[in-house]
């Protein structure tokens, strides 16, 4: 048996990468079960609903520029879903954790006499808690490469989900484009999904593509410009 500390956490939100200030993060995820018990039942029965998850992040304050003020008051003042990334098991290839596409519902600063200003973030999802597997740690990349194939054992059919996280870009006229293939075999590879093309820090995207998706999956990114350097975070997750 594993465990995993909690100070391997790494959070992502829109492009930033927040680990170094948050504390604590917590994501409560469930399906509303609907009372179908009708006449003559012996015992109570339920239907599956719709699903619901949300997120809350506490940390320390810092004004800084793609601290937590920033970013976690801009995400609520902007009324429009941030794009999470919470990582428990750290971010490492291969290993899986969690997306949300959620809209804040609250922020609030708490400054104590005798102690450190502190910040805490909800965020309510609008797409459940997607769980998703690290194809690419965030890492800086300056040329096209392509990343380790991870292998589910079967072909599965319901689509899934893509997560891309970019925090820095710099060079001349810099391009990334990163894409989520499959393969059934490990050998001849196909574009899955194809996230469009990045070009300047903080951008985060959250694609999904339906139908079969092949038992191994890998990312694939190609670079352009002069002298670019992207540092980039990828993950996919089955449905």
């Amino acid at each position: 048996m594993s465990f995993v500390h909690g100070s391997v956490t790494r959070v992502y939100v829109n492009g930033f990468d927040l680990s170094a200030f948050l504390k604590t993060v917590s994501s409560s995820y469930e399906v509303v079960a609907h009372d179908s018990t009708t006449f003559s039942a012996s015992a109570k029965t339920y239907m599956p609903g719709l699903e619901d998850a949300t997120l809350s992040a506490e940390g320390l304050f810092s004004g800084a520029a793609g601290a937590t003020d920033a970013v976690l008051f801009a995400a609520l003042r902007g009324r429009s879903p941030a794009t999470w990334s919470v990582l428990p098991q750290g971010d490492v290839d291969g290993v899986f954790g969690y997306g949300l596409l959620a809209l804040s519902s609250s922020y609030e600063v708490a400054t104590p006499a005798d102690g450190l200003v502190e910040v805490k973030a909800t965020a309510q999802s609008n797409v459940g808690l997607e769980q998703v597997q690290v194809l690419h740690p965030l890492a800086a990349r300056v040329a096209t490469g392509v990343g380790v194939g991870r292998d589910s054992a079967v072909s599965t059919h319901a689509g899934g989900v893509g997560y891309l996280q970019v925090t820095i870009v710099s060079g001349v006229t810099p391009s990334l484009t990163v894409r989520i293939q499959h393969s059934v075999d490990a050998v001849t590879w196909a574009d899955l999904i194809t996230f469009p093309a990045i070009t300047a820090s903080h951008a985060a995207q959250r694609v999904t593509v339906a139908g079969t998706v092949n038992r191994h999956v890998r990312a694939q990114w190609t670079i352009a410009g002069t002298g670019p350097n992207f540092i980039f975070f990828a993950a996919f997750g089955r449905y």
